[in-house]
C-alpha cells in the first residue's frame, strides 16, 4: 500500500514509499497522489526519487519563507532596494564589470551584509551565503537550488563596488533610510567608521582642496622692492 509523505518538507524521514514496480503499474494515481503530497519511490527498497508537484516544490524552495515579517533584515532589504531602484544606470554599467556575472545589486546588497555585520573580508560574505538561507534571499536570489557564483570572482566583486563612489553613496543613504531607521537594529553591528572613512576619501579624491595662488615675486632695484 502507498504511504505519503505530509507536508512539502523533503528533508524529513517519509513514513512509507512506493516500490518502482507498483509505479509502473499505477503510474497516473500516483502522480495524481504527488500533486497534494509528495510521493517517495524506492528502488529495491532504497529511496530512490521524490515526486513532487510544481507548487509544492516552489513551496519548499522558496527562499522567502526564511525571512520573517519582523526581522531586521527585512527592513533593510526595504531600504535598499527603495535606494537601488533610482540607481539602474550605475548597477547596469557595475554588472557589465563583475567578474562573477552576477547583478551588480546582488553584489551590492553583499556588501551591505559586510557593513552591517562589521565582517573584517568579504570571504566572510560568500561563506555564510552557503549555509544562511536568510542571507541568501537578502541579496537577491528567490529559491535554494539556484547556484551560488564561483567564490574568488564574487569576493572580487565586493571588493570591485566597496571601491565605487555611488554605491558608497548608496549604502550610506540606505542606512538613514526611514524605513530602516524605525526598525529593530540591535541584530546588526554597523560599521560607520569604516563607510565614513570612505566617504571622505571619495570626496577628497574629486573635490580637491583648491590650490592657493602664488605670490607675487620680488625684486631688488635701486635698493627697492618692486613687484613683477
Amino acid at each position: 500500500m502507498l504511504k505519503k509523505k505530509a507536508g512539502p518538507n523533503l528533508s524529513a524521514s517519509p513514513g512509507g514509499s512506493v516500490s518502482m514496480q507498483t509505479l509502473d503499474k499505477e503510474l497516473s494515481r500516483h502522480v495524481e497522489a504527488a500533486r497534494t503530497r509528495p510521493v517517495l519511490v524506492d528502488r529495491y527498497g532504497v529511496p530512490w526519487v521524490w515526486i513532487v508537484s510544481h507548487p509544492l516544490w516552489v513551496e519548499a524552495d522558496c527562499l522567502k519563507s526564511f525571512a520573517p515579517e519582523d526581522h531586521a533584515l527585512v527592513a533593510l532589504r526595504e531600504a535598499i532596494d527603495s535606494t537601488l531602484a533610482y540607481e539602474g544606470h550605475v548597477m547596469n554599467e557595475l554588472t557589465a564589470q563583475c567578474a562573477s556575472g552576477v547583478d551588480a545589486r546582488v553584489v551590492t546588497r553583499s556588501w551591505l551584509l559586510q557593513i552591517v555585520y562589521s565582517l573584517a573580508d568579504p570571504k566572510r560574505v560568500r561563506e555564510g551565503l552557503g549555509y544562511n538561507m536568510l542571507w541568501r534571499w537578502f541579496v537577491g536570489y528567490l529559491m535554494r537550488s539556484e547556484p551560488l557564483p564561483e567564490p574568488q570572482a564574487f569576493i572580487q566583486d565586493i571588493k570591485m563596488v566597496s571601491a565605487h563612489p555611488r554605491v558608497i553613496d548608496i549604502v550610506s543613504r540606505c542606512l538613514t533610510n526611514d524605513a530602516f531607521l524605525s526598525a529593530d537594529t540591535d541584530e546588526f553591528c554597523i560599521n560607520y567608521g569604516l563607510l565614513h572613512t570612505l566617504r571622505a576619501h571619495h570626496f577628497e579624491r574629486l573635490n580637491p582642496p583648491a590650490r592657493r595662488p602664488a605670490a607675487p615675486a620680488h625684486h631688488e632695484r635701486d635698493g627697492q622692492a618692486l613687484n613683477k
